[in-house]
C-alpha cells in the first residue's frame, strides 16, 4: 500500500468535545494528561471487552510467574507480544480492525487529542499490554525505569491504560512536564541522537526540583495521554505490579521499505472507518 503524506489537523477541524479540549490543552501547556476512561469514552460494553482481554493476558502472566519463568527481555516486565529481533514482536500481533483495542486507541476519541496536538493525523505504530513486576526494596533502576526520552519521534504521543490500581508502591509512571522541544527543560539532554538514551540521574534531578515532576498514580481506568519525547520513567515497582496497555502515536509513513515502524497488523473487517482512523491504521 502507498504511504499518504498527514494531512493537517487543528483544533477547529478536529471538532473536540469539552474533555478531549481539556486534555489537548493539558498536553500543550505540560505534555501530559491524565483523564478516566469513563470521561473520555463513555461506553461500559468497550471497557468490559478490553478488560476481559486484558484478564486473559494477566492470567498467562500469573501462570508464568508461578512457574518460576519471571519476566522476559526486561527482567521486570511481561508483555504480551514479547520483542525479539528489531524490536518486532517474537509473537505475531493481529488486531482486528473492529475489536476493542482498535476501537479504543484508534478510534475518533482518542485519535481527535493526538492529531489535533500533533497538527497532523498520525499513525499508531504499537501496541501492548504490560505486567510490571514488583523488584522489593533493594532493586535498582535499570533500562526505562531511569530518566529517558523516546527515540521514535519528535514529540511522539503514548498512552497508558491502567488495570490495576497504581499507586507508590507500583511504580507509577513519572514525568517532568514541559520538558519536551519547545518547554521549559527542553534543553536539558535535548531530544536526538547526540544526547545520552538515559542521561545521569543526579544531573537530572539537579538541574530539575522534585517539585516539578508528576507521579501518574491512579486507579483502574486511568489514562495517561503523554508526549514522552519529553523526559519520564517509570514500572519501578516495589510490591505491587503495575497493570495497563500502551499504543504508541508517530508522525512518519510507514512504508514497505520501513515495515517495522508499526509493530502489529491489522486485521482487516467489514465496517465503517473514519477518515483519521483508516489512515492512523494504513
Amino acid at each position: 500500500m502507498t504511504a499518504m503524506s498527514a494531512p493537517a489537523v487543528s483544533e477547529e477541524t478536529a471538532n473536540l468535545g469539552p474533555v478531549q479540549r481539556r486534555i489537548l490543552d493539558e498536553l500543550r501547556g505540560t505534555g501530559i494528561s491524565l483523564v478516566s476512561f469513563d470521561e473520555l469514552f463513555a461506553d461500559d460494553s468497550l471497557w468490559q471487552e478490553l478488560q476481559d482481554d486484558m484478564a486473559a493476558f494477566i492470567g498467562r502472566a500469573e501462570e508464568r510467574l508461578a512457574a518460576g519463568k519471571g519476566g522476559g527481555k526486561k527482567k521486570f516486565l511481561i508483555r504480551r507480544y514479547e520483542r525479539g529481533k528489531s524490536k518486532l514482536p517474537v509473537e505475531a500481533a493481529i488486531l482486528p480492525s473492529d475489536g476493542p483495542w482498535l476501537r479504543y486507541a484508534a478510534g475518533d476519541a482518542l485519535l481527535g487529542v493526538v492529531n489535533a496536538y500533533r497538527g497532523v493525523m498520525t499513525k499508531l505504530v504499537d501496541f501492548d499490554q504490560w505486567y510490571t513486576l514488583p523488584v522489593g526494596d533493594d532493586g535498582d533502576r535499570v533500562d526505562s525505569q531511569q530518566w529517558h526520552r523516546d527515540p521514535e519521534d519528535q514529540h511522539v504521543v503514548k498512552v497508558f491504560l491502567y488495570f490495576s490500581e497504581v499507586d507508590e508502591e507500583a511504580g507509577p509512571f513519572e514525568y517532568i512536564p514541559s520538558s519536551a522541544e519547545g518547554g521549559k527543560y527542553g534543553d536539558v539532554f535535548p531530544w536526538g541522537k547526540e544526547s545520552p538514551r538515559y542521561p545521569p540521574t543526579e544531573e537530572i534531578e539537579r538541574l530539575i526540583p522534585a517539585s516539578e515532576r508528576i507521579r501518574a498514580t491512579g486507579s483502574v481506568g486511568t489514562m495517561v495521554v503523554c508526549d514522552t519525547s519529553g523526559f519520564h520513567r517509570g514500572g519501578f515497582a516495589r510490591s505491587k505490579p503495575r497493570i495497563l496497555s500502551t499504543h504508541t502515536y508517530v508522525n512518519k509513513k510507514i512504508t514497505a521499505e520501513r515495515p517495522e515502524r508499526r509493530k502489529f497488523t491489522v486485521d482487516w473487517r467489514d465496517g465503517e472507518l473514519s477518515e483519521q482512523t483508516r489512515f492512523a491504521l494504513t
